[in-house]
């Protein structure tokens, strides 16, 4: 039985300073305060990563009971970084992991998805995650719905190839006029066109966004296809069970549930926002600014936004990266 006195929330950061202001200011407005929330430093010497460690520090330290800072200060593949923290550094029996740049539209997004996990059967449940907008399941189940679907038709009017061309375990595929892959490297991985078209049909309208999926339910996702783990909620077991020796976190989760037949579930009445992937990222950033004014003020840390102009901040930052070098 989940219960939310026994889960925590680890965040997962690596560099992304500007995405990871506007998530942990998200999760602290929309979490309990009872629950728990981990920070994970899990790239340290990346360059931002000092930026990101200096952002999870302060967080812990203004919000002593709450937030708690996991700085290994080494870098380590995700899902290692992960296993280390769970077995070292997180007592709670559930665990929510969010990506640093992926977070709630609502409150009550945790009690859904813990309620949505206890109802499972505790043999097969894998995980339990939301609607995740910019992820290609969460797109292409929402390009289903009428609201949005004939504009989608509209920009893939043509045949449009998805998949990482990886043999044996993600084809490349054709897909047809107005046809979505939902998988690895599925269609909105592959055109930071649509992730910005999502994005301003969702994310930058939360209450339409709301809206669109409120009459949806759970559904289970095919584990033999890769779904991108932004958002999940899982028993701690589940992180050492799936790991095979391979480094990546969601080949071998997927791998592992397809294998023993475990079962995906994904509550779609529940909005979360997944702002980009690397290959998008830097399409997507200059939205940063507009998902901060959608729902800011950004100051549930420290009571006021740490940096007021992050171009300016960037700015700095170069220049003072480049000055370390010439020295």
């Amino acid at each position: 039985m989940s219960k939310l006195d026994d889960t925590a929330i680890l965040l997962l950061t690596c560099n992304d300073y500007e995405a990871m202001e506007i998530v942990v200011d998200r999760v602290l407005r929309t979490t309990p305060p009872q629950v728990p929330i981990y920070i994970l430093s899990n790239c340290h010497g990346l360059s931002g990563a000092e930026v990101c460690e200096d952002m999870a520090r302060m967080s812990s330290l203004a919000k002593f009971d709450r937030v708690r800072w996991i700085h290994p200060r080494k870098r380590k593949p995700a899902y290692y970084g992960i296993l280390d923290a769970i077995e070292n550094d997180i007592p709670e029996t559930y665990i929510v992991k969010f990506d640093d740049d992926a977070f709630p539209v609502n409150d009550g997004w945790l009690e859904a998805l813990a309620e949505t996990y206890a109802r499972q059967d505790p043999d097969r449940i894998a995980y339990v995650t939301g609607m995740v907008n910019n992820n290609p399941y969460g797109f292409s189940r929402l390009v289903q719905l009428p609201e949005l679907a004939e504009r989608y038709g509209q920009m893939m009017a043509g045949q449009h190839a998805a998949g990482a061309n990886i043999p044996l375990y993600d084809d490349l595929r054709i897909y047809a006029s107005g046809e979505v892959h939902p998988g690895s490297h599925g269609t909105v991985w592959q055109f930071p066109q649509l992730a910005r078209w999502i994005h301003e049909e969702t994310t930058l309208q939360p209450k339409r966004y709301t809206d669109l999926i409120s009459g949806l339910g759970e559904a289970e996702f095919d584990p033999s296809l890769r779904y991108s783990i932004n958002v999940m909620y899982f028993h701690r077991d589940l992180w050492a069970d799936c790991g095979n020796g391979g480094t990546d976190d969601e080949e071998m989760l997927h791998v592992y549930c397809n294998q023993t037949e475990k079962q995906i579930v994904v509550r779609e009445d529940i909005p979360f926002v997944h702002l980009y992937f690397g290959p998008q990222k830097r399409y997507l950033r200059d939205l940063l600014p507009r998902v901060r004014e959608v729902y800011g003020p950004l100051d549930a840390a420290a009571g006021h936004p740490l940096v007021d102009d992050w171009d300016q901040f960037k700015v700095n930052y170069t220049m003072e990266q480049l000055s370390q070098q010439l020295k």
